[in-house]
């Protein structure tokens, strides 16, 4: 605090100092003055001693007259007087009827040799005229004895020159004013030789000049560094207060923008110089606001703005108590300055008041601020003073620009340091925090990996059946969540390549890579794209180019990050992958017709787990192009990207050329090794007689196929092989396969479209697809192909591997097969027990009455057991033949006991051969007896009729008793009724793929069952 006091205190006594030495001459008369009884005499060696006189002294002085230069002195003797020069002559002169006063200075002065001479005047108000030797050389404004002719200019600092005669120079002034408080010649008057007197006057310019163009220059500065950094307004509005103040400067003293001006009115000079004045204190009150917003309110902003908008106003653009006039009286022109300094000095005050509170609080910073305040102040408070009581400022501004310089230079320089330190302390501790981030990633992962692998295992052997096989609905969740679980497993395999990658410890094996690579890569996307996207994949990549020595797995995968990338942020155009040498590179481009990457976020585009925002949030990490630069750079080579917004953008990067010894040493590996992809042509389809386990191998390359074909043969399996997509349909439909092996790229139908035709059959348990590919396996555009397929492997294919997942997804199968017969087995169990009971008492009744149908009734009794232990037994499914057999014996015997109440019609096609569930039917003709027909009094009818329709067989039982209301037809249908005669057979029916079944009843009319089943199950 002591500091700041004594800083405060060192600033106005300066200011104080060089008010004094720059004005002492208003203050102390000259202890030497040179002019005495209006003449002057000046020696040679005074005049080269001192370059610059000033014709202080006494004057003659002839008041409330102007007199001619051509009229003679003497005539007006008697109204001479002497005045002291510097003075005012307020107690010499009377104003006139028009409130005008007019008076005449005249001095004579005596030079040593004949020359050029000249006179530096200022603040002769309110206009005056100069005449040496009766020559008229200056003026400022027109001095007249009536309001009429009176004309007053406010620039009032001017030179004039001439030469002397006779050793002597007359020289005459007149002077007149207005409404001015002090006038007549209170500034001294400035003699010497013409050079000496253009020298002095272009050193004082220059020196007001620097003072305007330093300001306006700092000004630029604050402006620049605010337009490149938006966020703080305190440079903006510090940087508006510089450049303002500046161009004040250059309105007062020397007036330098008038004289860049001249045709500037009066008017509009003074406008310029006092409405500037608001608009200085306005950006310096926002300064600080921004500057220190916790210690200014923004009420008292607002009231600051108005007010210093409202004197801009008035002073600046019109006032409406003078009306823009200058000619004013001298009550009007108090008033003015009066308003003007009630207004402006309380805001200056409230300014002082805010930077103490800064300095009490010792923000760090605010000592910069208090000396360019306290200066501010200072020069304020004599601004008010030269503009009240016309009270100079001479050398002011110089020492105010000095100041201001250096608490400028020193506000920056500390807040660039405390910048610096505080980035240099942020970025240890966020490179700290980086590499605990990249630990904790790596632990993280690490630690996530044993439970993911604990249900990864654990969902698989429930899935394989190794505890016992599981319902459907119980299978098809644990597959899900086997599913979603490997999903979050290749997150975290996205966290490990990131982590490693960050560590450099990703591990690469360059070899000799040929630039199909590319074709391979794009191919295989172009084949799981939307067949009606609006998005076109294209290749510009020449065959015929060297080949790349690098890791042809690395490369591939960033190929696809950088394809999936223009994927995702392409909506309609085209994705363009170029290819070319580059001296000892080869440099590849992927461009695309996209959104395109804002400019500020294209040096931040490959940082980890960064991701350019947009309206919509987009899935993934954000480490796919981040992991794309560190496999580039691994590979010794270069990424960079260009984009345009709305046009697109352009990813690219290097990859070293194949050296020629790189080159032979690959063709020893190769030798007999490409040459066979050539010419081997197998005799397809190939077929091995194996287990009862068949696997189908679907690749248009034969070399693939017959390596498949020896591996799988090895461990027994049945094999057959196709290479393409149409003869592997044609297979599937006639024979029975367990397990696909499907390559992503073949010519007509692709390996995705085969996979969706063949789910559109069979779904993922009942035939399994492994998918062949090429693409990394933890993309999320391969995920999305597990709709069709079961599983994937990356190629080259490791065998070991491919052999796991075929055995996991057999016993998958297997399971799931155990799991249907299971339950097929549990619902064939659950015979309804009134049907035994019925037909037992009807043959007990009829041993009494017929011997004959008693026999009869007996062999239907056999039939009906005879079907149900071959279902315990033998299978859960049963030819139709076999169901109609026992549908025939079961209404044998109800027609024994109903006789004419109940009619039967049979419609049966006996050439159908399709295999149905064991007790599917007859349940149903059962329910439709005891509760429908035995329900009338009457009786009724049962129609039961298996016909082809098209490519199914349906299955019609119709009754018509008493019907189903619509309440209870609906709990049927959902299984909420518990009728087992009606709702096994609906389960069984459920769990036959592609079998429909449909009930409709009406009450009082009868009930329809049809069953429609894909003749295929035969």
């Amino acid at each position: 605090m002591k500091k700041n006091i004594s800083i405060t205190l060192t600033i106005i006594m300066l200011f104080i100092i060089v008010y004094f030495i720059g004005n002492g001459e208003y203050f102390v008369s000259s202890s030497q003055p040179i002019a005495q009884n209006g003449i002057v005499t000046i020696e040679e060696k005074e005049l080269q001693e001192k370059t610059i006189l000033k014709l202080d002294g006494e004057w003659s002085f002839y008041p409330n007259i102007l007199i001619a230069s051509s009229d003679s002195f003497d005539a007006y003797e008697s109204e001479k007087i002497p005045i002291e020069v510097p003075a005012t002559w307020n107690s010499f002169v009377e104003p006139n009827e028009e409130g005008l006063t007019v008076g005449t200075y005249h001095v004579k002065i005596n030079v040593p040799v004949e020359g050029e001479y000249g006179l530096y005047i200022r603040s002769i108000r309110q206009s005056n005229r100069v005449f040496i030797n009766g020559k008229y050389v200056g003026s400022k404004g027109n001095p007249s004895e009536t309001l009429k002719d009176f004309k007053f200019e406010n620039d009032d600092k001017y030179t004039v020159f001439a030469p002397s005669e006779n050793l002597m120079l007359d020289i005459v002034i007149h002077v007149g004013n207005y409404n001015y408080p002090k006038s007549g010649i209170t500034f001294p008057i400035e003699f010497g030789t013409k050079e000496a007197i253009q020298r002095d006057f272009s050193m004082k310019i220059l020196a007001e000049s620097f003072v305007c163009i330093g300001y306006i220059v700092f000004g630029a500065i604050y402006i620049i560094s605010y337009s490149q950094n938006r966020k703080r307004k305190e440079e903006l509005f510090l940087g508006l207060f510089t450049i303002l103040f500046g161009l004040y400067m250059s309105f007062t003293n020397e007036k330098i923008f008038f004289l860049i001006f001249p045709h500037l009115t009066i008017n509009e000079q003074v406008r310029l110089q006092l409405g500037i004045l608001p608009l200085v204190d306005v950006c310096l009150a926002l300064f600080l606001y921004y500057l220190y917003p916790e210690f200014m309110r923004k009420k008292a902003i607002y009231i600051i703005s108005i007010l210093l908008g409202l004197l801009f106003f008035i002073y600046g653009i019109y006032n409406p108590m003078t009306k823009n006039s200058m000619i004013i009286p001298i009550e009007n022109l108090v008033l003015s300055q009066i308003i003007f300094a009630v207004i402006f000095i309380p805001v200056g005050l409230y300014n002082v008041f805010v930077l103490l509170r800064v300095l009490m609080k010792g923000v760090d910073g605010s000592r910069y601020i208090l000396i360019l305040l306290v200066s501010l102040t200072c020069y304020t408070f004599l601004m008010v003073m030269y503009y009240i009581f016309d009270i100079p400022m001479v050398y002011s501004e110089q020492l105010l620009f000095i100041i201001t310089l250096y608490s400028f230079a020193s506000l920056l320089s500390f807040r660039a340091n405390t910048s610096f330190k505080e980035v240099q302390a942020l970025s240890e501790e966020l490179l700290m925090h980086n590499q605990m981030k990249d630990e904790f990633l790596l632990k993280t992962s690490h630690e996530l990996r044993t439970p993911l692998n604990g249900i990864l295992n654990i969902s698989k052997s429930l899935m394989e059946g190794v505890q016992g096989p599981l319902k459907r609905e119980q299978q098809e969740n644990v597959i899900l969540i086997h599913n979603v679980a490997q999903r979050l497993g290749y997150l975290v395999e996205d966290l490990l390549i990131s982590s490693n990658h960050m560590t450099g410890e990703v591990r690469v094996i360059p070899r000799v890579v040929p630039i199909s690579v590319i074709d391979e890569v794009i191919e295989e996307i172009r084949s799981l794209m939307s067949s009606d996207t609006s998005i076109r994949l294209m290749s510009a990549v020449d065959s015929n180019l060297p080949h790349m020595y690098t890791d042809e797995l690395r490369l591939k995968q960033v190929l696809y990050n950088l394809l999936y990338n223009a994927l995702q942020h392409t909506k309609h155009g085209q994705i363009t992958v170029l290819a070319s040498v580059r001296n000892d590179y080869m440099e590849i481009q992927v461009s695309d017709t996209g959104i395109g990457i804002p400019s500020q976020d294209l040096d931040r585009i490959f940082n980890s787990f960064y991701q350019v925002k947009k309206g919509k949030k987009s899935g993934g990490l954000g480490l796919g192009l981040s992991i794309s630069k560190n496999i580039v750079e691994q590979l010794n080579g270069e990424i960079h990207v260009t984009s345009t917004l709305g046009v697109g953008t352009i990813f690219t990067f290097t990859v070293p050329l194949a050296t020629l010894e790189k080159l032979d040493i690959e063709t020893q590996h190769q030798i007999g090794n490409r040459a066979d992809n050539t010419i081997l042509q197998l005799d397809l389809p190939l077929m091995h007689k194996g287990n009862d386990k068949a696997i189908l191998i679907v690749d248009d390359d034969h070399v693939n196929i017959k390596v498949l074909v020896d591996a799988l043969i090895q461990k027994g399996y049945t094999v057959i092989g196709v290479d393409n997509g149409f003869e592997a349909m044609d297979y599937i439909k006639k024979h029975k396969v367990d397990c696909m092996l499907v390559d992503l790229m073949m010519n007509g139908m692709s390996g995705y479209e085969l996979c969706k035709q063949v789910r559109k059959q069979y779904d993922m348990l009942e035939l399994p697809i492994i998918v062949l590919t090429a693409i990394m396996q933890h993309s999320d555009l391969v995920l999305s192909l597990q709709v069709g397929a079961n599983d994937y492997l990356q190629k080259p294919i490791a065998m070991d591997e491919l052999l796991v997942r075929i055995q996991s997804l057999l016993a998958v199968r297997q399971s799931s097969i155990d799991a249907i017969e299971d339950e097929m087995n549990y619902l064939y169990a659950q015979v309804t027990p009134h049907f035994v009971y019925n037909t037992l008492n009807t043959i007990i009744g009829l041993s009494y009455t017929n011997i004959e149908n008693t026999r009869e009734a007996l062999y239907s009794l056999a039939t009906y057991f005879r079907a149900k232990l071959n279902v315990h037994y033998r299978n859960s499914m049963v030819s139709i033949e076999d169901e109609i057999d026992l549908v025939k014996a079961y209404l044998y015997i109800e027609k024994m006991r109903f006789g004419d109440r109940l009619t039967v019609a049979y419609d049966i096609d006996e050439s159908i051969q399709s295999l149905i569930p064991a007790l599917s039917i007859q349940p149903i003709v059962e329910n439709a007896v005891f509760h429908g027909i035995s329900k009338k009094k009457e009786g009724g009818t049962i129609e039961v009729s298996v016909q082809r329709e098209g490519q199914f067989i349906r299955i019609k039982i119709y009754d018509n008793g008493v019907g189903i209301s619509e309440e209870k037809l609906q709990r049927l249908v959902n299984e909420e009724n518990s009728r087992i005669g009606f709702t096994n057979p609906l389960k069984k029916f459920k769990l036959m793929r592609n079998a429909s079944f449909r009930i409709y009843s009406e009450e009082g009319k009868g009930t329809t069952v049809i069953i429609l089943l894909p003749e295929e199950n035969s």
